[in-house]
């Protein structure tokens, strides 16, 4: 039997988040912008190198470079006769939406250059509070202009721009425009809320930038002083770069470190057993190191999931949580062996419309199988092992951002080798079998 602490409907979603809720009816910016408002980052990088070099190999530049959020975003644009319009680029490419430059049908060869940047220095140096839930539409309080935020007090004046302080760029809210969702009145990818909720934000006072901007003591700018608690702009979450992209290997490196610091694993199982035993193990997941939902974002498409695998020498009595020929897990999207993993334990989710599968923009509500912060989940697994002898019993967590069946669904099966599975704990152990 499996006993499971976590949101699993979108009743219990709305209710966590009616607590926190802003009282305000977004509506789409309506002041007018150019692209030549805003300023590409090249332009940033004589004073900041090591800023722009970080921020060059980020998922925030990637945000409008990568080929399955263009496809994605095309396949949503026709299967809903064009409703989606800009919505996408809301967060992928602000300046693109604030500028009415989105494309309809996207090709990123021809999006212009800065557009290209995604989430570029200007937009985040130029915006300012209040940070609101996106609720369908987003609100920016956005000023491109010489004058570049931060939250140096005391910053060096600088000849390139003006300086101006807001404290938020150094505090969770400063993400809550993009990495908080409400669509169609069903609370979507809450990252922020789910933060806001938990222990790490009403007690022990951690931000979104502790874990993914790291800090470090040194130059903001050349030229300037030492400085403690500077941050890196580097981004780091859980998505990867599957095409040539800047630091692609140093990107890999640190969502490995990243995750091996997220959770928790630990086990039940016997020392010994008889052999005519069925043998029963346990395994709980613990996410207490993260300050959201282990996953978040878009955990509808996440994989993270407990691989079991019991064994003696050559022989293996016992497995889950294992790939099948196409690399897919033997869930419902195998297309090889679908649903033949009866033991799979996988936390991710569902949306629906009307009882059905949807899209993310159409949906009317949604199934949560993540686990929030200090939540747990125990998967238990029962078994027989053939022989006796000393079996070996390697249990391990493991993630990769979106599963192949999704690439290959898109058309973009030649992307699946560039799918990473990151191994986030694991626990190994013998049972005497006699």
């Amino acid at each position: 039997m499996k006993r499971i602490i976590f949101i699993v409907t979108i009743f219990v979603l709305a209710a966590l988040y009616s607590c926190k809720k802003d009282d305000n009816t977004q509506q789409p910016p309506t002041s007018e912008y150019k692209l030549s408002d805003f300023e590409q980052s090249q332009s940033c990088s004589t004073c900041h190198p090591q800023y722009y070099e970080e921020w060059k190999g980020s998922m925030h530049r990637y945000a409008t470079n990568d080929p399955i959020w263009m496809l994605a975003g095309n396949s949503l644009q026709q299967s809903t006769n064009g409703k989606l319009k800009d919505w996408c680029f809301q967060c992928h490419s602000p300046i693109a939406f604030l500028t009415k430059t989105s494309p309809t049908t996207i090709d990123i060869a021809k999006l212009p250059a800065i557009v290209r940047e995604g989430v570029n220095c200007d937009v985040c140096h130029t915006l300012l509070p209040p940070h609101k839930t996106t609720d369908q539409n987003i609100f920016y309080n956005i000023k491109p202009g010489n004058v570049k935020y931060s939250s140096l007090i005391n910053p060096v004046p600088a000849g390139a721009h003006e300086n101006g302080y807001d404290a938020s760029q150094d505090r969770s809210e400063s993400c809550r425009q993009c990495h908080d969702l409400i669509v169609n009145g069903v609370p979507l990818e809450m990252t922020f809320t789910e933060w806001q909720n938990s222990p790490w934000a009403m007690s022990v006072e951690f931000d979104c930038q502790d874990c993914h901007m790291k800090t470090y003591t040194g130059r903001a700018a050349t030229g300037g002083p030492i400085r403690e608690n500077l941050h890196r702009h580097d981004f780091i979450g859980v998505d990867v770069a599957i095409t040539d992209f800047p630091n692609k290997p140093q990107q890999r490196a640190a969502i490995d470190s990243l995750l091996k610091n997220s959770a928790t694993l630990t086990t039940n199982i016997p020392a010994s057993a008889n052999l005519t035993d069925s043998l029963r193990i346990g395994v709980t997941i613990t996410n207490d190191k993260t300050g959201h939902n282990l996953p978040t974002s878009v955990f509808f498409n996440r994989q993270m999931w407990i691989e079991v695998t019991v064994s003696k020498a050559s022989d293996t009595a016992y497995r889950s949580g294992h790939l099948d020929a196409n690399g897919d897990l033997m869930d419902n999207n195998s297309a090889i062996a679908p649903n033949a993993d009866k033991d799979l334990v996988i936390f991710n989710g569902s949306l629906y419309k009307n009882g059905h599968p949807s899209n993310a923009f159409e949906l009317d509500s949604v199934v949560n199988k993540s686990i929030p912060p200090f939540g747990f989940y125990t998967a238990n697994y029962t078994f027989k092992v053939p022989s006796s002898g000393v079996w070996n019993v390697k249990t391990r967590l493991l993630f990769r951002p979106f599963g192949p069946y999704l690439f290959r669904s898109l058309g973009a099966s030649q992307y699946v080798t560039e799918l990473p599975v990151f191994e986030m704990n694991s626990y190994e152990t013998n049972i005497n079998i006699q």
